[in-house]
């Protein structure tokens, strides 16, 4: 049989029995395994270097493999059989959207007006993703270890690289590289960091070097950001991977060790950058300034200010409704409506700067347990998968659930996308070994080759 057919058997009939369209997808679209495995290792590979740096880049080419997955469910029966990880990372995933949209127009069939669901609309990603997860299964190969990790160190340069360019002509590209906002920047370049210092203690040889490189990388373009609390958030982050992989598989003092020095690089990095930047020493030192008098007026900072009064507001209104919430759509207004008149520049965004904080508000309760879900769930099911792919899914849910605390979570395609990204990978990755086994290519009859 030809290499383009040997996995192109559909229903147990030979290909050139199919019908002209699922020839096509056979002979055409998907090729032999080999060539489809490549296709799709280029383009994940591909995403994750675009992801840090570019942003929506990394979401455009999520966005397409999403649409080039659905043939496979209409030509490959196999896709669409989903093991037990990925009918649960689904159902995970539609009760915390589904809760959302919810409780958003529950609350706008209660008062008479829909003023707005961008934030319900923007997260429809959790609703679509579906398709992806089996076809990257099915086409994951060993050789995609290496390479996903490869492709992370290398997104970490290049977005470390266009911070370091861009600022030297445009300020503006030093702060949010091409990303267009400096948060989305600062939570690709934590996830990047973290899952490079990962891969740095399970590869050796150049891959070492390479994931070493990426680590130091994200962590510039973090700083360069000149977001705050991510920086703390990668610290809480890389102590708590330590902790946890220290546990699970290196031991606990190794780990504590390095985690230790990695820490003292981290300081030393930013007491550099606040010396050798003005702009981002002075933000550094307005921080502390207002976290030490919150209430003195004279100190010209805002974002400190403003999420202790979005913090104060919003808890005021979670525990007004906590079981029924004020709909997503609702949640600034409402934190805004129990302020006790605070300024309305301090409302001027689509949530809550806490991630948490913002679903208690929209969702009551059930809310912040779906999104607690969202981030942990994940973990639990690649608990048993080798220790690299587990270490790796760890450090994307502490980036999340860490970066959540004083920031956005998924309100943005990017941060959104992301996530759902490295579900997608990660699940392929953990069922790696199962699927090599006993997906050998089908020949006509509907055996192994």
């Amino acid at each position: 049989m030809k290499p383009e057919s040997r996995r192109a058997a559909f229903s147990g009939i030979n290909v050139s029995q199919l019908s002209g369209s699922s020839q096509f997808f056979w002979r055409h679209y998907h090729g032999s395994d080999a060539r489809s495995s490549t296709r799709w290792m280029i383009a994940v590979f591909a995403m994750l270097v675009l992801f840090p740096g570019v942003g929506s880049g990394g979401s455009a080419l999520f966005i397409g493999i999403w649409l080039f997955s659905l043939p496979y469910w209409l030509f490959d029966r196999d896709t669409r059989a989903l093991n037990r990880s990925e009918i649960t990372l689904l159902a995970v995933c539609a009760i915390y959207f589904l809760i959302m949209a919810g409780f958003a127009v529950v609350h706008t069939v209660r008062l008479g007006h829909s003023p707005g669901f961008g934030a319900v609309y923007s997260n429809l990603p959790f609703l679509l993703f579906g398709p992806v997860l089996p076809v990257l299964r099915r086409a994951a190969r060993p050789d995609w270890v290496p390479m996903i990790f490869a492709g992370i160190a290398c997104g970490a340069i290049l977005a470390a690289a266009i911070v370091t360019v861009g600022a030297a002509f445009f300020p503006e590209v030093g702060r949010k590289a091409l990303s267009g906002n400096p948060l989305v920047l600062a939570l690709g370049a934590l996830v990047s960091g973290l899952l490079s210092v990962h891969g740095a203690f399970f590869f050796r040889g150049r891959m070492r070097w390479l994931m070493a490189v990426g680590a130091v990388a994200s962590l510039y373009a973090l700083l360069i950001s000149g977001s705050r609390g991510p920086v703390i958030a990668y610290g809480a982050a890389v102590t708590l991977y330590a902790v946890i992989m220290g546990y699970r598989h290196f031991g606990l003092r190794w780990m504590l060790s390095r985690g230790a020095v990695w820490l003292v690089l981290v300081c030393a990095m930013v007491v550099a950058l606040v010396r050798y930047d003005p702009v981002i020493g002075e933000r550094y030192g307005a921080a502390v300034k207002r976290l030490a008098n919150p209430s003195d007026t004279s100190i010209e900072e805002s974002s400190v200010s403003t999420r202790l009064v979005l913090y104060g507001a919003g808890l005021t209104a979670f525990l007004e409704r906590p079981l029924t919430g004020h709909g997503r759509q609702n949640a600034v207004q409402a934190a805004k409506d129990r302020s006790h008149g605070a300024a309305d520049h301090h409302f001027l965004f689509s949530h809550l700067h806490s991630g948490y904080l913002t679903d208690l508000v929209a969702s009551g309760v059930l809310g912040l347990l779906s999104l607690l879900a969202v981030l942990l769930v994940p973990i639990a099911l690649v608990w048993n998968a080798r220790p690299v792919v587990f270490g790796g899914a760890l450090c994307v849910a502490l980036a999340y659930v860490f970066y959540g605390a004083t920031n956005l979570l998924f309100y943005h395609d990017v941060v959104t996308l992301l996530f759902l990204s490295m579900l997608c990978i990660f699940n392929a990755l953990s069922a790696l070994r199962m699927d090599v086994e006993s997906s050998q290519p089908r020949t006509a009859d509907g055996g192994g080759s």
